[in-house]
Order: structure tokens, then C-alpha cells, then sequence
């Protein structure tokens, strides 16, 4: 493995790894080169050039970046050789390039950039293909438009032929008296007979030009990719490699770079089947890729890992603290923030470098997850973003109707089940579905496995909620509250008109005190079935199933009292 470390100089020159003499080098006696050289074997003394296009074959996209690999096989005689790679993208940092060779032994790397490639390097395949494509596209026409050609000189042969047939007839006038009539009618049928091929040759030629605009497009196509692939290359860079075998072996070259114009983010399907009672997950993935150059055909491997975030926690940075007045640290920080606007008012303004935007955010896990896409993909340079779809994962549901009165007008339908996928699930959008409609947008989260999920799919419009408060007293009114105490009387309302038995909780909250003085009281009927579920302090639900046509009534009260004097804020 050849790791290449050092960055390239501009203005076309080149970065290598070789031994460079220059001026001031101690000259070596004529004759000692020539003896040398003579006694080099001929495999040796001169290098052969290889040049070997190498296609992205394999890539491994992450959340933000990608690392891409090319290879190509060939054939190496003994001796020294010379491999020009070159078609690297414009802009490849040659510090972030590794390569390894198979079967030959890797000498000098040197990339050459703002230079152009040498005059005999063959075209990239998928130049020579869109090549190939174009020449078979014009031939096409060319075809098409003689055969065209074929039919019109057919035609004008055939009437030219009627001319001669109507001339010679109009200027024979040595026929005799009796063969007038038969020679007219025998000449008149040949002349009918030529006129009619030639109409149809005509006709034919007319029912074969719908034909032809086809074959232009074609040839227009054709030429927009080439013209596309060779735009592509333009500002591609040349890899020249030195390599070294002592005897005719087939060899391999991969190398190995990365790029951060790359990403992936998941993207989901949710549907909900009430009739089957099931939950599916349909997971995809939107790629993207501005590396400079089309991938075509490529592996594809998605990891969540993320090698441009931070790999090490944060260090720890001692904690001393001071005690003081705090009027004199006050006086103290304010003038220190004098001092600073002062200095800042003469200082040149900040030259403020703009933050990278990242395609999309996803969470660090403990542990690395890998999808290989099982079909070759084409991702292709700046184009929108690509989805893919991975697979399905059934999840077990539990399916209900959720309310909360003081808050919304109707019930939702709702799905609670567990991540029984066996790997975590990352986050991104969610399309969700319920019994085949599509009922909204969402997202999700982190979800490691086993935790919990939770989907709202609608409002039920029969399922109706409404909040009543017949009852609130108080001593004084106002924003600010300067009673003692408060109390409130609240009926929550579900009224059930859909026609259908539906598993019902009802969500609403009660008042919780985080002081000694504020002393709260709350009771409800029925009493709820839950309190502070998952830790939401204050929440608490009322699970029951609903009837249909049935109409349910739950009273809650509430009383806050506090010591005079002070004031209630809410």
C-alpha cells in the first residue's frame, strides 16, 4: 500500500516522490553514464508507458463524504513500467489517495494537475462507448437516408422510362394502318405500368419520413452525452505510477481516495393496516454526489459511519471557582467588556470563513452499520438527489385512538409499537400511510433497538374532543394572579360518531409544584389509568375503549394555593 502524503504545487506542475537533481549537482564523468547504460539489461534501460484508464468500480458513501475506489487489471512484461491513470477528478488531494498493486511493485506516485494529458492516451470507456453509440446513430441515418435516396432514383427511373416509352410512341409513324390500335394499347399499358411503380416508390418514400426524425434525435442524444463525458474530463488529472516486476505477470492497480461532496440520508415509508392490524416500515435512501465526475455502475456500500466528525470526547477543562462580591465582579466584567469594544472598535474586522452545509444530519452510533446495495448504481455528478429502496421491516403495532381535549377539536389515530429490526433505526423523513392513503409527513429520530416508536396517522373526524370549564374562581382577575388560591373545574368531552368500537386514551395534564409554598390538589372521575407516564411529570391518561355513538365524560379539578403576598405566575 502507497500512501501519497504531500499536496500538489499549482500552475502545472507536478508533485512526486522521486529523487530530483537540480542545479549544483555533481556531475558523473560522460563515460561512466554510457558504461553504466550499456551494462542496464534492455528490459531496464527504458520504461514502458501503460496507460490504463481506471473507472470507479466500488464506493462507500457515508453520511457526509464518500470513499471512492477505481481499479483496472494488465498485463506487465518484465522490467520497469510506466502507468498513466488519466482520468482523476479535477481537484484530487493526494493526501487522501491510497494505492495498492497487485503483482507489481510500486515505485514513484506522482499526480499531475493544470496540464494536458499526453496525445496517445486512449479515451476513457465510457467516452469510447458514447463514441461507439454516436457512430451508431449516424450510420442509422446514413442507412435510413440512402435507402431513401435508393427510392427516389427508382422512382425517376421508372418515370423517365414512361417518357422515352410516350416519346417513341408519339414519333413512329411507320407502323401500318391495322397495328395502330394494338401497338397504342400494348405501349399504353407498359407506359400506365411504370408511372404506377413509380407512385409507389413515391408513396413508399413518403410513409418511411415519420422515420427519420426519430434517427436525428438519436444522433442528438448521443452527442450531448459525449459532449457531457467530455466536459466531464476536461479538468481531469493524470496519475503517473512507477512500477517494477521481473518477470510477465497480469497485475492490479487500486486506488483509493475520499471525497466530502457525497452523502446519504434515510427515508421511510410508514403503512398502517388496521384490517390486517400491521405496521410496515418500506426503508430507502436519497444518495448524492458532487465529486466532479459520474459513477456508473458502481458498487455501492451505505455505512452510518461519520469520518469527518469529532472521534475523541471532549477534554475536560478544570473548574476553578471564585467567590466575591458580586457588585465588584459585576463592575470588574463590565469594564473588561469596555476594554474589549474599545480594542475591537480599532482591530480590523474578522475575515468570517462561511460553515459548510452538510445534505443532512444524522446522529453518531456506538456501533457501525453497513447496507451493501445489492444492484450495480449510477449516482451522477451534481444531479438531484437519487433514492434507492433497501427493504421492508414488519413491526407489530398497537393501534388506538388518542385525544386531547384542552388542545384539539378530535382524536387521532395512533400506532405505539417497539424496534424489533435488529438494528437501530437512523433518522430521517417519514411518509406515513394508513389503510393505503397517504395521511402526512413526519420524521424520526435516533430509535435504537428495542426502543419505542410512536406515529400519529390523522385526525378521526367521527372521533370528536371538546374541553368545558363551567367553573373557575379566584380572588383577584388579572394576568398575574394575587389570590391565595385557585381552583378549576374542567370537563373533557369525547363524543364517539363514526359507527365503530375504537381503543381510546384521553391525554390532559394537571399542575405540578417545584415549590414548598405552592401547594397543589387535583382529583379526577373517573380516576385516570396512568400518571407521569415515560417521566412527563403532570401528563396522565385515561385508557378505555369507546363505544360507537358514545358520548364520555371525565371531571378534573385542580386547586393551587400559595402564602399571601406572593404572586402566582402561569
Amino acid at each position: 500500500m502507497r500512501r501519497i502524503a504531500r499536496r500538489l504545487p499549482d500552475q502545472g506542475r507536478s508533485t512526486t516522490l522521486g529523487r530530483v537533481t537540480g542545479i549544483g549537482a555533481p556531475m558523473r564523468p560522460l563515460s561512466l553514464v554510457l558504461t553504466l547504460s550499456c551494462l542496464l539489461p534492455a528490459s531496464m534501460a527504458w520504461a514502458e508507458r501503460i496507460d490504463l484508464p481506471t473507472p470507479v468500480s466500488r464506493v462507500v458513501l457515508y453520511p457526509q463524504g464518500a470513499s471512492v475506489s477505481r481499479s483496472a487489471s494488465f498485463t506487465a512484461a518484465p522490467g520497469q513500467h510506466q502507468l498513466v491513470i488519466p482520468d482523476m477528478p479535477p481537484g484530487t488531494d493526494p493526501a487522501s489517495l491510497r494505492i495498492e498493486a497487485k503483482g507489481v511493485t510500486l515505485g514513484s506516485v506522482e499526480l499531475q494537475s493544470s496540464r494536458a494529458l499526453p496525445d496517445h492516451a486512449p479515451d476513457a470507456p465510457a467516452i469510447t462507448e458514447a463514441k461507439t453509440a454516436l457512430r451508431r446513430a449516424e450510420d442509422a441515418l446514413r442507412a435510413f437516408d440512402r435507402s431513401q435516396t435508393a427510392l427516389a432514383t427508382r422512382a425517376e427511373a421508372l418515370r423517365q422510362r414512361a417518357q422515352i416509352t410516350r416519346d417513341l410512341l408519339q414519333g413512329d409513324s411507320r407502323l401500318p394502318t391495322g397495328e395502330i390500335a394494338g401497338t397504342v394499347e400494348q405501349m399504353g399499358a407498359l407506359i400506365e405500368n411504370l408511372l404506377t411503380q413509380a407512385d409507389e416508390q413515391e408513396y413508399q418514400i413518403a410513409m418511411n419520413e415519420p422515420d427519420r426524425p426519430p434517427l436525428t434525435e438519436a444522433i442528438d442524444r448521443a452527442r450531448a452525452e459525449l459532449d457531457a463525458l467530455r466536459e466531464e474530463g476536461a479538468g481531469a488529472e493524470a496519475l503517473v505510477l512507477t512500477v517494477q516486476t521481473a518477470s510477465e505477470s497480469q497485475a492490479e492497480i487500486t486506488i483509493t481516495g475520499f471525497t466530502d461532496q457525497a452523502g446519504w440520508q434515510p427515508d421511510y415509508d410508514l403503512r398502517l393496516d388496521r384490517a390486517a392490524d400491521t405496521l410496515t416500515m418500506q426503508r430507502g435512501v436519497s444518495v448524492w454526489q458532487s465529486s466532479g465526475q459520474d459513477w456508473r455502475d458502481v458498487t455501492l456500500t451505505l455505512s452510518t459511519a461519520r469520518p469527518q466528525s469529532q472521534s475523541a470526547p471532549t477534554e475536560v477543562q478544570p473548574w476553578m471557582p471564585r467567590v466575591g462580591r458580586p457588585e465588584e465582579e459585576l463592575a470588574r466584567a463590565r469594564g473588561a467588556q469596555a476594554d474589549m469594544a474599545m480594542e475591537s472598535a480599532y482591530a480590523p474586522a474578522p475575515v468570517v470563513e462561511a460553515m459548510p452545509v452538510s445534505a443532512g444530519e444524522m446522529s453518531r452510533l456506538g456501533v457501525t452499520v453497513i447496507y451493501d446495495y445489492a444492484a450495480p448504481v449510477t449516482i451522477r455528478d451534481g444531479a438531484d438527489s437519487l433514492r434507492l429502496t433497501l427493504d421492508e421491516k414488519p413491526l407489530t403495532p398497537e393501534i388506538f385512538a388518542e385525544a386531547a381535549p384542552r388542545f384539539d377539536t378530535s382524536a387521532f389515530l395512533m400506532a405505539e409499537t417497539v424496534n424489533s429490526t435488529g438494528e437501530p433505526i437512523l433518522p430521517g423523513p417519514v411518509t406515513l400511510y394508513a389503510d393505503g392513503a397517504l395521511v402526512g409527513r413526519s420524521g424520526i429520530e435516533l430509535v435504537a433497538d428495542g426502543d419505542k416508536l410512536r406515529f400519529g396517522f390523522g385526525p378521526i373526524d367521527g372521533l370528536r374532543a371538546e374541553i368545558r370549564l363551567p367553573e373557575e374562581t379566584e380572588g383577584d382577575s388579572g394576568i398575574i394572579r394575587r389570590s391565595s388560591t385557585l381552583t378549576e373545574s374542567a370537563t373533557l368531552i369525547v363524543e364517539n360518531l363514526t359507527g365503530e368500537d375504537w381503543p381510546l386514551r384521553v391525554v390532559d395534564r394537571v399542575p405540578v409544584s417545584r415549590q414548598e409554598e405552592l401547594q397543589i390538589d387535583w382529583s379526577a372521575d373517573p380516576e385516570p389509568s396512568e400518571t407521569d407516564p415515560d417521566g412527563r411529570r403532570g401528563v396522565v391518561y385515561w385508557e378505555n375503549p369507546i363505544t360507537a355513538g358514545e358520548l364520555r365524560e371525565i371531571t378534573l379539578t385542580t386547586e393551587l394555593s400559595w402564602p399571601e403576598g406572593n404572586d402566582l405566575l402561569r
